[in-house]
């Protein structure tokens, strides 16, 4: 840590572990970096990676005349993001996908040839059906017309099939003329129907199959199989249409296991001619993948987040309760129920109320109330004291990671608690500066991306075009402007004037010394005059040669942006060294952290600027 700049060293750290954090939860559960790209293939300088996991789609299923061998011509498959949005902004044609025309042949393992020929399966192979492949490796089988290589994937490639549900989330408009229910009430005697799977009949297709839930993957281990030690790794499921619904434990051995990429958490697996290892009788269905074993995916269906209390296999501490404490995974908030201590959670928050104290007696304890999110799940957060002050900083949008937080229940809902009597402690990602002293430790994605609500936090470098006051507000009478406004240094929400009845937009000479200001977020009358300050409250307009949008920013984003502290700025002497204060900052590149959020009871999309710094300012870390 010593190597970095002075000052970041907290900072860099946070933001290192939450990388690797995530890093080791793509390694052992979710590969989700998925290639829709045929390309890598056509490199002669490198070769793609066996762990990286493609999403493919068939273009064609032909036999080299006079053998039986059977070929796929693939092409990388639409992503159901982007062709998705097309379709739902209007457009009638699907986004172009970043493939163009390559197409690359794969010689089909044999045993998918059965599922080729069987009538059961007529038609599966049509309408551009979608493969996850991982595991993929590629040989030149000769010469083309034009002499250069003819590059053909080899049958060792690890495949699932996707199946396409109408309630799939995110399908494609183009891919919902054909979808595969049928296909799973004759082959896995399944029908999906209100988010869920039920028992429609007995799969008329004559072979071992299994249907499932993916409820958690496990990480990779070495156990002994056939007197030496194997590579090993299970995938725990629920089946969910069984009545009553019954565990599943699916083994992978060898390399197999790296078919498990493929595979993530809520998606659900249909297994063909798996090896069954248990009796149909037991309450667990056991099953191991095996050489004639083929697998088909369908992603998470679906499209309402829960908070559903979900069993884990977590050491009870002495006093009963579930420690997470060391928790090597990501914990997701569908997953919570009452009873967990020491969690640590990546989550977004949605809402932040002012503050509720609790009074009994005489005694009063400072209370505040936030609503958070992640990708699974909502759930409400209590924070008591010391620690609900800092959170009460917090605004809607702002990706936030909890540390030592615990549950219980409360009207049947899981609700989270935090405190400084069990170390609860806050940070705020979305406002790391660190994190844009780096370029290595953050990815920019375009504007126009940034905007989207499900994009929810992103980094962009974009030149400000304009700036402007941001609203009416108590400020000081110093500020010309309106561009500043008198806070509580506390939560740093606006205050307000307890001798004036209407204070929107009020100038107030020597307001600390004339008169008695309130804090309607903190509950707290009367401030002490260093609990009270000046902050900018400023509107940005910011391009990054795309397109231009408009933002509002946070305090400290706004003093990076303007380049002098609000203090500084007040002792100008008039209206127009002001305005040139503030329009110092037109024409600069920064680097910025942004929120795209809804404010709580709206729809509308806002955009917000949650950290800021100069591009000029940005360098690279050594390794």
């Amino acid at each position: 840590m010593s190597e970095h700049s002075s000052g970041l060293s907290r900072t860099v750290l946070l933001t290192e572990l939450e990388a690797k954090w995530h890093h080791e939860a793509s390694r052992e559960i979710l590969h989700t970096d998925i290639h829709r790209t045929v390309g890598p293939f056509f490199h002669r300088e490198s070769k793609p990676s066996q762990e990286l996991v493609f999403g493919l789609q068939i273009d064609n299923t032909w036999a080299i005349l006079g053998t039986g061998i059977w070929l796929w011509t693939l092409s990388g498959a639409p992503d159901p993001a982007e062709v998705g949005g097309a379709v739902a902004g209007g457009s009638s044609r699907p986004k172009a996908r970043n493939t163009a025309d390559m197409q690359i042949d794969a010689f089909i393992h044999q045993r998918y040839y059965p599922i080729i020929e069987a009538t059961e399966f007529s038609g599966f192979f049509s309408h551009r059906r979608t493969l996850y492949m991982t595991g993929l490796s590629a040989a030149d089988r000769g010469g083309s017309g034009g002499g250069s290589p003819s590059q053909t994937i080899l049958p060792t490639a690890l495949l699932a099939f996707e199946l396409r549900i109408k309630e799939t989330k995110d399908l494609p408009a183009e891919l919902r003329s054909f979808t595969d229910e049928p296909l799973l009430e004759s082959i896995f005697g399944v029908r999906y129907s209100g988010e869920r799977f039920f028992r429609h009949a007995q799969p008329a297709f004559n072979a071992d199959q299994l249907w499932c839930k993916v409820d958690l993957v496990c990480p990779q281990e070495t156990r002994y199989r056939n007197n030496r030690l194997a590579p090993y790794q299970m995938i725990q499921g629920l089946a969910e249409h069984e009545d009553p619904p019954r565990l599943v434990n699916i083994s992978f051995w060898d390399k197999d296991i790296g078919i498990v990429r493929l595979f993530k958490q809520d998606s659900y697996i249909g297994l063909l001619c798996p090896i069954m290892t248990s009796k149909p009788s037991e309450k667990t269905v056991e099953v191991e993948y095996g050489t004639q074993t083929i697998a088909f995916i369908s992603q998470e269906l679906s499209s309402t987040p829960n908070t559903l209390a979900s069993q884990m296999s977590i050491a009870y501490n002495d006093l009963g309760y579930l420690d997470y404490r060391r928790y090597a995974h990501r914990m997701y908030l569908d997953r919570c129920r009452p009873g967990m201590v020491n969690l640590s959670l990546l989550v977004r928050v949605v809402a932040v109320s002012d503050n509720i104290p609790l009074v009994e007696g005489e005694r009063k304890t400072e209370r505040y109330a936030l609503r958070v999110e992640d990708e699974r799940g909502t759930c409400d957060l209590t924070l008591w004291s010391k620690v609900g002050q800092q959170a009460s900083r917090l605004l809607p949008g702002q990706l936030i990671l909890l540390e030592s937080v615990e549950t219980h229940e409360e009207s049947g809902d899981v609700i989270l608690n935090g405190s400084v009597d069990i170390d609860t402690r806050v940070y705020n990602i979305s406002a790391m500066t660190g994190i844009l002293t780096s370029s290595t430790l953050c990815t920019y994605v375009p504007l126009s991306l940034a905007q989207h609500p499900e994009k929810a936090n992103s980094y962009c470098r974009a030149r400000v075009v304009a700036i402007s006051s941001s609203g009416a507000h108590v400020r000081d009478a110093r500020d010309s402007l309106a561009a500043t406004s008198l806070v509580h240094s506390v939560c740093g929400k606006p205050v307000v004037c307890s001798g004036i009845s209407s204070d929107g937009g009020k100038q107030l000479e020597n307001p600390v010394d004339f008169y008695s200001f309130d804090c309607p977020s903190c509950d707290i009358t009367c401030l002490e005059a260093d609990d009270i300050e000046s902050v900018f409250v400023v509107a940005l307009e910011i391009n990054d040669g795309t397109t231009s949008a408009c933002a509002h920013s946070t305090a400290s984003a706004a003093s990076e942006i303007v380049g002098i502290s609000p203090a500084r700025f007040l002792h100008l002497p008039n209206a127009s060294e002001q305005q040139l204060a503030l329009a110092s900052a037109v024409g600069q590149e920064f680097v910025l952290s942004l929120s795209s959020y809804c404010e709580p009871l709206s729809t509308e999309t806002s955009l917000r600027i949650d950290a800021a710094r100069l591009s000029s300012d940005i360098g690279e870390l050594s390794a």
